[in-house]
């Protein structure tokens, strides 16, 4: 059965979100640089980035692998909560958030450049698999209320999400399980408003996965490549 596999990372840096970028080829470098790498870490004002090659990504078949560089600061992957220092190279799991430090000061103590990792795998196989988990972990959400609440192994825990993010969860939600595309989603957020882009779009379901990601359960909101997204919630 045919598949296509797809990842991205969404980058953001201590001060600004959002960025999606579609991850091809077979390495890609990080750093301070843009000059010198693929994927730019910046501003960095206290140099805390390694020039060249801080870290890269490496793919081997479907699986993108995070190397880091040898740098003094280090590569660090949040996985279900915890950080963890890059010890030569790590597997990346959909979910994996890669963390470079970026500031470092008294007042707000150590943060970072993130580069949130998703994957897509295109197949009815790859959905059939999804099934049993989805059954245990599901998201409802209650338009009346504007309420959000993650269902995992009989618990329920209330998520926090902004406005916008309200939007996209209440119309996705009212369509599960079916696909939402990424001009019906800016419509239901945005409407009439002009300037908006699949970046915007990107930037809350980022947002969304990242109140996902203490429970390990940022795969309830599935990417199809190039199309959309899915949403899933308690039957």
């Amino acid at each position: 059965m045919e598949s296509r596999f797809a990842a991205t990372v969404v980058v953001s840096s201590p001060e600004h979100e959002g960025t999606a970028i579609e991850l091809s080829g077979d390495r890609l470098t990080v750093g301070r640089l843009p000059e010198l790498n693929d994927i730019a870490l910046e501003p960095d004002p206290e140099h805390l980035v390694t020039r060249a090659e801080h870290c890269a990504l490496e793919r081997s078949g479907s699986t993108w692998t995070i190397v880091d560089g040898g740098s003094v600061n280090g590569t660090y992957v949040r996985r279900a909560g915890e950080l963890k220092r890059v010890e030569g190279r790590l597997p990346l799991r959909d979910g994996d958030v890669v963390c470079i430090l970026g500031s470092m000061n008294h007042q707000d103590g150590a943060r970072y450049f993130e580069l949130a990792y998703e994957t897509t795998a295109d197949s009815q196989a790859t959905r059939a698999a999804a099934e049993p988990a989805a059954a245990e972990e599901c998201l409802s959400y209650d338009a009346d209320e504007a309420r959000l609440t993650l269902v995992m192994r009989g618990q329920r825990h209330e998520l926090h999400i902004r406005a916008q993010a309200h939007k996209l969860v209440a119309y996705m939600a009212e369509r599960s399980p079916a696909l939402c595309t990424h001009a019906e989603l800016m419509d239901a957020v945005w409407g009439d408003e002009p300037m908006h882009s699949r970046e915007e779009l990107a930037k809350i379901v980022w947002e969304l996965r990242k109140e996902l990601e203490p429970y390990d359960a940022g795969h309830l909101i599935e990417n199809e490549r190039g199309l959309g997204y899915r949403l899933r919630t308690c039957p």
